[in-house]
C-alpha cells in the first residue's frame, strides 16, 4: 500500500498548487477586510447636526418658558429670529472646508 501512495507522483504538483493558490486567495482576503476596516470610518456629519439643532430647539423653549423674550431665547442658543421665525444655522467644518450646512426655520409657536 506504501508503495502505491509513493509511486503516484501525477495529482501531487496539482493538489500542491491548488493548496497553495486556496491559501493565499484566503490570506488575501484576510488582509482586505483588515486594511479596509482601517481606512473606512463612517461618520453621520448629518445626524450630528440634526440632534445639535433638536437641542437648541428645546433649550430655546425652555428659555421661553422660563421668562426669557424670543430675542433673548434665541441669541443664548446662537440664533435669530424673524418675525415669527427661528433660524437656526449649522455647519460641520473640517481642515477649513464646510463640509455640511444646515439651516432649521420653523415657527415660533408660544
Amino acid at each position: 500500500m506504501k508503495n502505491k501512495l509513493i509511486k503516484n507522483k501525477k495529482a501531487d504538483i496539482p493538489v500542491t498548487i491548488l493548496a497553495i493558490m486556496v491559501v493565499a486567495i484566503c490570506i488575501l482576503a484576510i488582509l482586505s477586510f483588515i486594511s479596509s476596516g482601517q481606512t473606512n470610518k463612517p461618520d453621520y456629519l448629518g445626524v450630528g447636526l440634526i440632534e445639535e439643532i433638536n437641542a437648541n430647539v428645546e433649550k430655546f423653549y425652555f428659555y421661553l418658558n422660563v421668562g426669557f423674550s424670543e430675542d433673548e431665547a434665541a441669541e443664548k442658543i446662537g440664533a435669530d429670529i424673524m418675525g415669527n421665525r427661528l433660524i437656526i444655522n449649522r455647519a460641520k467644518i473640517v481642515d477649513e472646508k464646510k463640509i455640511i450646512s444646515i439651516e432649521y426655520n420653523m415657527s415660533v409657536v408660544r
